[in-house]
C-alpha cells in the first residue's frame, strides 16, 4: 500500500472507561491481622464497599465490559500506549454501535445512581463494623465517576509535517515518520492476523480430537472471517490471500456440518493447519498464546480508568 494513502484507509482512536472501583483498602484491619499473626507486610485487605447483591451496579460495570471488547474487537494494535488503529471502512457501524453501547451504560449509570443510597444502606449491614462513611462518594460525586470518552485523530502524515525547522532536520523527521508508519502497518497487521491464527489453532486442534466439536470454536473461526477483511486498511497482498483462504475453507463450514462428517472434519482440520502455515509465514514464525488484550473492567488498564 502506498504510504500516502494510509491517512485515508486509517485513524488513531482512543477510549475511556470510568467506573467505580466499589473496592477499598483498609489500613486498620490490615494492621490487626499483621498484628494478630505478629507478620509485617504480610498483604492487604481490601473490602468490597457494595453488597454482595447490587446488579445496577454489576449491570454497569457489565456493559462497560462490552463496549472495551467492541472496541478492541474492532481495532488494531498500534505502538503507543493508550491507541489504536481504527480502519475508516469500518467507523460508521463501529461509531453507530459505540453510541448504542454508551447509552446503555448511561442508562444502566443512571439506575444504579437511583438505588446507590440504598444499596450502601445495605453494604453497611454487611460490612457491620467495618463500614465507613468516608469509604463513599456522595451522590453528586458519584455520577461524575462514570463515563465513556471516545477520541479520533488523523493518522501520522509526514507530507503535512510542515514545521519550522531547517530543511535538513525537517526531512529526517520526516523520514522517522514514514518509518513509524510502515512500523505501525506491520503491527496491525500481525494483530490481526495473530487472531486468526490463535482461532485456527483452536479449531484444528478440535477436529483432529476425539469427541464432539464445540460451535463456540468453529463460530468464532467464522465470526472472525467475517470482521477481519474490513481491517484489512493496508490491503496487503499476503493477508489478503490468508483471510480468502480462510473465508473459503474454513468459514463455510458451521459446527452442525462438522458434527455429522468425520472425513469433513479431517478434511477441514488439515486445511486449517495449511492456512496456519500462511499466517506463520506471514508474521515470521508461530506466536506465543495470546493473552485476553482487552483487560475485564476491575483491572487498571489504560483503555479503562477505575475512580475510588
Amino acid at each position: 500500500m502506498n504510504i500516502t494513502d494510509i491517512k485515508s484507509k486509517v485513524m488513531l482512536s482512543s477510549v475511556t472507561i470510568s467506573a467505580w472501583h466499589a473496592r477499598c483498602f483498609d489500613g486498620k484491619v490490615t494492621e490487626e491481622v499483621e498484628k494478630s499473626h505478629q507478620a509485617k507486610g504480610i498483604g492487604r485487605f481490601n473490602k468490597r464497599l457494595m453488597p454482595e447483591h447490587a446488579p445496577s451496579y454489576k449491570e454497569a460495570v457489565s456493559i462497560g465490559n462490552r463496549i472495551r471488547a467492541y472496541y478492541y474487537d474492532h481495532s488494531l494494535d498500534y505502538d503507543q500506549l493508550g491507541v489504536r488503529l481504527l480502519p475508516t471502512m469500518i467507523y460508521m457501524d463501529f461509531a453507530d454501535h459505540m453510541r448504542k453501547l454508551k447509552d446503555e451504560f448511561d442508562l444502566a449509570v443512571s439506575v444504579f445512581l437511583t438505588d446507590y443510597l440504598d444499596l450502601k444502606e445495605k453494604a453497611r449491614a454487611e460490612l457491620n463494623g467495618l463500614f465507613n462513611e468516608a469509604d463513599y462518594p456522595s451522590l453528586a460525586q458519584m455520577s461524575g465517576k462514570f463515563g465513556i470518552k471516545m477520541a479520533v485523530l488523523p493518522f501520522p502524515d509526514a507530507s503535512q509535517f510542515g514545521i519550522d525547522l531547517p530543511g535538513d532536520v525537517l526531512s529526517s523527521l520526516q523520514g522517522e515518520i514514514d518509518q513509524h508508519v510502515l512500523a505501525s502497518i506491520s503491527t496491525a497487521n500481525n494483530d490481526l492476523v495473530g487472531r486468526l491464527y490463535e482461532a485456527t489453532s483452536k479449531l484444528a486442534d478440535r477436529l483432529y480430537a476425539e469427541g464432539n466439536v464445540r460451535l463456540d470454536v468453529t463460530n468464532q473461526v467464522r465470526e472472525l472471517c467475517e470482521l477481519l477483511p474490513k481491517l484489512n486498511f493496508s490491503n496487503d497482498p499476503k493477508l489478503t490471500h490468508i483471510l480468502d483462504q480462510a473465508n473459503r475453507h474454513l468459514a463455510v463450514h458451521t459446527g452442525a456440518d462438522l458434527k455429522e462428517s468425520r472425513a469433513l472434519r479431517s478434511q477441514v482440520a488439515a486445511k486449517a493447519q495449511e492456512i496456519e502455515g500462511l499466517m506463520a509465514a506471514f508474521m515470521g514464525g508461530a506466536p506465543e498464546p495470546m493473552q485476553d488484550q482487552a483487560p475485564a473492567l476491575e483491572n487498571q488498564t489504560p483503555l479503562l480508568r477505575l475512580v475510588a
